[in-house]
């Protein structure tokens, strides 16, 4: 199995997290993905595999598509082993870069188009296929960052600016005890106003958002796995992220991840799938 993360080109650095990789992960090591505000392009280079909503509703996935915001949480189905390479967005990174709204992409999997670099992308596949333990190659890295990078530069749309009050908005709602209602006095709209022009450009409404981006900054901490700090005590965890008391915590905790706080955090392994440190160039391999 290999995982890589690969820093995108620095004109795209605002919109763009990450580009990845993954070669031969079992699906069975993967966690249910959580709720995120985070796009994604995805490339699968094998069959594509089902997925399952926590709503049971069950979806085969195109072998190109998009990955809009999700509000669910959701997880693969697979008998075989996942490959793949993905592009993964800020949030409102496709709504700077192709003017797509957040709300129509909202639990989508949408099927992508690719005719025009259809052969290209066919080369990188069996490229990537056929390399034993070398993803790591700095040649062929940069093969798949030229590759994804031309996706992009051929990708339908238009550039939009994300408006001043809602890039404000996104920030001031990574504090877990900022109020709407004090958010919104300060940007000197109205509740529906700020609502409708967030839910827009990010795919969810302000409140989700808040509730999404402070479980994801919790998950994404190493230091919150037994793994990595066996001293961790979720009475601190939930006083860190503003939670009155543990049972609301817990309650939070496992209303969006499915499953309680003591054991997520046992299992660091299943998340840093998704999630090595920042954007940089990073590899890991196992197994």
């Amino acid at each position: 199995m290999e995982i890589y993360f690969i820093k995108p080109p620095s004109h795209l650095e605002s919109s763009i997290k990450e580009f990845w990789i993954w070669k031969e992960v079992n699906v069975k090591e993967l966690p249910w993905i959580l709720p995120s505000y985070e796009c994604e392009m995805v490339f699968h280079l094998g069959n594509p595999p089902l997925v399952e909503t926590e709503d049971k509703q069950v979806i085969r996935l195109p072998g190109v598509h998009l990955v809009g915001p999700q509000t669910r949480r959701w997880r693969i189905l697979s008998e075989s082993n996942l490959s793949l390479i993905a592009i993964r967005f800020y949030v409102g990174g496709l709504y700077s870069l192709f003017s797509k709204r957040g709300d129509e992409l909202q639990n989508q999997f949408s099927e992508m188009k690719m005719d025009s670099l259809l052969g290209v992308f066919s080369e990188i596949k069996e490229k990537i296929l056929l390399s034993e333990n070398n993803v790591s190659n700095l040649l062929l890295k940069d093969d798949i960052s030229t590759f994804l990078t031309s996706f992009l530069e051929t990708y339908p749309g238009k550039a939009r600016e994300i408006p001043a009050y809602i890039r404000f908005a996104l920030l001031e709602l990574t504090r877990p005890n900022i109020s709407i209602e004090s958010l919104c006095k300060k940007l000197g709209i109205s509740r529906k106003q700020l609502d409708r022009k967030f839910k827009e450009i990010v795919g969810m409404a302000p409140s989700e958002y808040r509730t999404v981006h402070r479980l994801l900054e919790m998950v994404r901490n190493p230091e919150h796995y037994r793994e990595n700090n066996p001293n961790l005590k979720f009475t601190d965890l939930a006083q860190e992220y503003n939670y009155s008391d543990q049972s609301h915590f817990n309650h939070d905790f496992k209303k969006k991840s499915g499953t309680i706080p003591n054991e997520w955090f046992a299992e660091f392994e299943k998340m840093s799938h998704f999630y090595k440190g920042d954007s940089s160039d990073t590899g890991r391999m196992n197994k």
